[in-house]
């Protein structure tokens, strides 16, 4: 490519929602003219007319103002035909607080942005604020884009009361075929200098035993300053990576703790046998010197520090602060090197990888890494608006290729971008430049003044299925893509499971003690580790389950959830299932340009 076309992976924008929106602002004129005269409703956007329909937005979860005269923004609306006169963003406070504030004052928007999983939209739904959009979702003719969004999406969304209230945005466009990356590269990674040291290879590793036989055989080794060698870490702080050494003992032990059995019903991970056999094998590997003691209470940037100086054989964690990047720039190797050509040329001492997690005899692993392809904000709209028809029309609009190209680099005109065989070919000087992300403030001065991507919070489907000419990854980042095929190899990537997608009910037993045991785990979790024998483990452990009953009230919690999730059961969300037949390859491990997205 030349004359500063790149084509380069899709984007992954590493903002913060909280940092990225939204302003209060007025159009200086509030009369767009169409592009064309089409009006017809089978035109490629919404409906335009000389005078478009105006409406007011609140996003309380935003903090940085928009300028709605921005000239994206000016394109969004006019393809939509939905004007929007005015953007009110939040506080940075609690939401709860901002919305009983928005209530108590007795104004109310024309729509409104939340997190797709606030209980905040319960709280809307009891004082009717919300119009019932189910329609919208059952009428191909008049809404064709919203009408395609597969009934699961919108079954997972339902309300109590059997309606759905919200449109959600980035949801996946076909849940059976989603994206050959979704960001999980939790598991086990290895130290390649060490592993050919030990005279093992991967598949050496499989099981507990092997494992361990080469956490020993490394024991005792030295680095390039002469420190010892750790032979294993978890990830971070707060024993960031314990779901995965739990999944070894067939336990899942992320977010709530509850595991699905094959009976329908569902037990806290502390009552699973493994559970206690994941906390003991931690304890026996500290006791033998192949655990970091400090895994108990180090925090992150210790950890980072000696994951860079390679003091680690072995890591379970999440994968994402391997040191590949910092072993490259030590090589003086360049960070862009693709995968296909740093094989060619061999891996360098130090080199980090994933490779399949060790198993226990007859134990099968547990799942860890969570497939979501249900959405991350939801819009709604009042039940005072007015014409939610002409709005819910350009919100429709919203949902195609078109839009979402348009929303992610603007118009063909403004140079981030140009269609190449159908595909949407990134002009990285431009995109990465002052217009947009590479403005003042990290991009989000150029996503204020001009307005582009932010709109995707309002209405948009995810990126898997948009047509895109990708480079090739990079091979630190090959590495991570290749942690999530293993993971779905070894079966451990999956749907969220059903227990981790009930909400708790507001002001009950879950949502009281949660915090409170949580406190407890962190706090047993290092006494258990660090216990000087298996008789002090078994004094620590019964300790716990105590300060669990007594103080963390389980009895209370187990008993509220389990009926939550029977009840949940019964619900569509529920019943939900979704069987992945394939995923749409990445391209990782190539030396040219392709079109990823179909």
């Amino acid at each position: 490519m030349i004359n500063g076309w790149r084509i380069s992976v899709k984007t992954v924008l590493t903002v913060t929602l909280a940092a990225a929106l939204v302003a209060g602002c007025t159009n200086k004129d509030n009369e767009i003219k169409p592009t064309n005269g089409e009006t017809g409703k089978n035109s490629g956007s919404a409906a335009v007319t000389e005078q478009l329909t105006h409406y007011n937005l609140y996003a309380p979860a935003m903090t940085t103002p928009i300028n709605l005269d921005g000239p994206i923004t000016q394109e969004v609306m006019k393809r939509s035909g939905v004007n929007w006169d005015k953007v009110e963003i939040g506080n940075g406070g609690d939401l709860s607080q901002q919305i009983n504030l928005k209530l108590v004052a007795g104004g109310f928007p024309d729509a409104i942005i939340l997190p797709s999983d606030s209980l905040i939209w319960s709280h809307l739904i009891s004082e009717k604020k919300l119009l019932s959009l189910d329609d919208y979702f059952n009428n191909p003719e008049e809404y064709p884009n919203l009408a395609k969004i597969d009934k699961r999406i919108i079954d997972y969304w339902r309300a109590s009361d059997g309606h759905i209230y919200f449109v959600p945005s980035a949801y996946e466009p076909v849940i059976d075929v989603p994206s050959a990356w979704q960001g999980n590269a939790q598991g086990l990674w290895v130290q390649n200098t060490l592993l050919e040291k030990a005279g093992m290879t991967s598949e050496d590793l499989r099981t507990v035993d092997g494992f361990e036989k080469y956490l020993n055989a490394i024991k005792g080794m030295k680095d390039e300053k002469g420190r010892d060698i750790i032979p294993l870490s978890l990830g971070g702080e707060n024993f960031n990576g314990l779901e995965i050494v739990m999944s070894m003992f067939g336990v899942r032990s992320l977010d709530n703790g509850f595991n699905e059995q094959a009976d329908g019903t569902v037990i806290p991970d502390y009552e699973l046998p493994g559970f206690k056999q994941a906390l003991q094998w931690l304890n026996h590997l500290y006791l033998n010197g192949l655990l970091d003691p400090e895994t108990a209470f180090q925090k992150k940037d210790l950890f980072k520090e000696k994951v860079n100086n390679l003091r680690f054989g072995a890591m379970l964690f999440g994968g994402w602060d391997n040191p590949n990047v910092t072993t490259l720039k030590n090589k003086n190797i360049p960070e862009a090197i693709t995968y296909n050509e740093l094989e060619k040329q061999g891996f360098p001492e130090g080199w980090f990888y994933p490779t399949s997690l060790p198993t226990n005899p007859g134990v099968k692993l547990a799942q860890y890494a969570n497939y979501n392809p249900f959405g991350t904000n939801g819009t709604g709209i009042s039940a005072n608006v007015k014409d939610p028809d002409w709005l819910m029309k350009g919100i429709d609009w919203m949902q195609t290729d078109e839009a979402f190209i348009l929303m992610e680099y603007g118009t063909e005109e403004m140079g981030a971008y140009k269609l190449e065989d159908g595909a949407a070919v990134e002009n990285y000087d431009v995109f990465r430049g002052p217009k947009f992300w590479g403005g003042d403030n990290g991009g989000m001065a150029s996503v204020t003044q001009y307005g582009f991507w932010w709109w995707k919070n309002l209405g948009s489907v995810g990126s898997s299925h948009i047509k895109t000419m990708e480079s090739p990854w990079p091979a630190y980042n090959a590495m991570l893509y290749e942690a999530e095929e293993i993971n779905h190899e070894q079966g451990t990537f999956g749907l969220t499971p059903k227990a981790t997608r009930i909400k708790p009910t507001i002001g009950g037993a879950v949502e009281k003690y949660s915090p409170v045991q949580s406190d407890i785990r962190l706090k047993y979790y290092a006494k258990m580790l660090l216990a000087k024998n298996d008789k002090d483990f078994e004094t620590t452990y019964n300790q716990f389950l105590n300060e669990m009953k007594v103080r963390g009230h389980d009895e209370e919690t187990i008993a509220e959830f389990k009926k939550e999730y029977e009840a949940y059961s019964e619900t569509p969300a529920g019943k939900i299932t979704v069987e992945i037949k394939k995923t749409l390859p990445r391209n990782v491990y190539s030396d040219k340009p392709v079109i990823i997205g179909e």
